[in-house]
């Protein structure tokens, strides 16, 4: 089950102080109006460029994360080209099905409703034994400790530009310049990889339309 991280109030501070002149424009995961009877799932599935939600197909994926999809609750048929899998999916949650060689795993994901913020999750799929996200601007870590195959997520204020420097067991593993968090909107960091070859990438959260 997944842990939502809470920022400590300096570090919201720090992060909060960094927000730009907001944009009447921004267009985000919620550019319209949420049904609340729908469930929203996606796929993550790393070295696949495929996937598939309820017959919504997907290709030339980046890093394997497919756009959530607006379906009926229910089980609903996820698939890649490692694997597939079933989400129990409710009204009104997000899910992320993560498909891998090694077997399969459901996430239900504590995405942000608040049109005033942007929501950053990160995935540690590697054997590392944690996984951090560090904002340099801020000097703090806004994600801390994710154990292995674990996820955890934060909600910011937006729009803003974040450097993000991502650590596995306080080790850098990436550094990825101006990750930019729209209102309403996600960014998905990924960590994957085992032993000495980790790598992390930033993927924008979207629904399909």
């Amino acid at each position: 089950m997944k842990t939502i991280l809470a920022l400590g109030a300096s570090a919201i501070f720090s992060i909060t102080a960094l927000v730009g002149a907001a944009s009447a424009q921004d267009a985000g995961l919620y550019a319209k109006p949420i049904d609340p009877n729908s469930a929203f799932v996606r796929v993550i599935s790393p070295g696949s460029s495929i996937a598939s939600v309820k017959g919504s197909s997907f290709s030339g994926l980046t890093d394997g994360v497919s756009p959530y999809v607006a379906v009926d609750p229910g089980d609903i048929n996820v698939s890649s080209s490692l694997t597939n899998a079933k989400v129990e999916a409710g009204a009104g949650k997000f899910y992320t099905a993560i498909l891998t060689q090694d077997g399969t795993k459901t996430v239900v994901d504590d995405m942000s409703k608040n049109p005033a913020k942007a929501s950053l999750t990160l995935y540690n799929l590697s054997d590392a034994a944690d996984a951090s996200v560090f904002v340099p601007q801020a000097k703090s870590e806004a994600i801390s400790k994710v154990e292995m195959g674990g996820s955890k997520s934060v909600a910011l204020r937006a729009p803003l530009k974040l450097d993000l420097v991502v650590k596995a067991s306080g080790k850098d593993v990436a550094d990825l310049k101006t990750v930019e968090f729209k209102r309403g909107s996600g960014i998905t960091v990924i960590v994957t990889g085992s032993g000495d070859k980790l790598s992390a990438v930033a993927v924008p959260s979207t629904i399909a339309r």
